[in-house]
């Protein structure tokens, strides 16, 4: 076999586990401008509004979180 027919089979057998969370909804105020771009982008990538303002609190959220627990290590070991 070559690597695409192996790489097929991989995702053959790949299944997404989704576990479910509690969910709140948030009400914001965001200015039109910036609500028309970002219905741009989720156009040019095929994805509602919801998802794309979801992917970029989770991708920024994550980052945030990945600075702050370097920081707190960071502190443990200076101290």
């Amino acid at each position: 076999m070559n690597n695409l027919d192996d790489s097929l089979e991989f995702e053959d057998t790949l299944e997404l586990k989704v576990r479910p969370r509690e969910a709140e909804t948030v009400s914001l105020q965001i200015p039109k401008d910036t609500l028309a771009s970002l219905k741009k982008v989720a156009e040019q990538r095929d994805m509602a509004l919801d998802a794309l303002l979801k992917l970029y609190i989770g991708k920024c959220l994550r980052q945030d979180l990945s600075q702050l627990l370097a920081n707190q290590v960071l502190g443990r070991v200076i101290n």
